[in-house]
């Protein structure tokens, strides 16, 4: 019996569910780490907010595509940054939203 096209059928069958896998990895990546990013700004931005620069966070937030929102509680300032993260992988889209955005907060004690 002849099995000469077996392996590239079966390497046809597997190349999209591969390629699938490694892009929405390559996705994920991407968003773990502009939530990693996102982290280091809000400790930059926390620290300038304590220190009263307000304009300085409103241009590193424009600068670096940032939205700030502020809540305020009677003791309380809850500073949420988000950010849009772009899908690449075709699907992923569906599962996920596109854009992606990526959300951090912290809670602020004002004195």
């Amino acid at each position: 019996m002849d099995k000469k096209g077996q392996a590239l059928v079966e390497f046809i069958l597997i190349m999209p569910v591969f390629l699938f896998i490694l892009l929405a990895l390559i996705d994920f990546g991407n968003i773990y780490h502009q939530k990693y990013k996102l982290e280091n700004d809000l400790d930059f931005i926390t620290n300038l907010y304590r220190d009263k620069q307000m304009e300085e966070i409103d241009a590193y937030a424009q600068k670096n595509e940032i939205d700030i929102s502020y809540q305020t509680d009677d003791e309380f300032i809850k500073i949420e940054l988000s950010k849009k993260v772009n899908i690449v992988t075709p699907g992923l889209n569906l599962i996920l939203q596109d854009p992606y955005y990526i959300t951090v907060d912290r809670y602020v004690y004002e004195k």
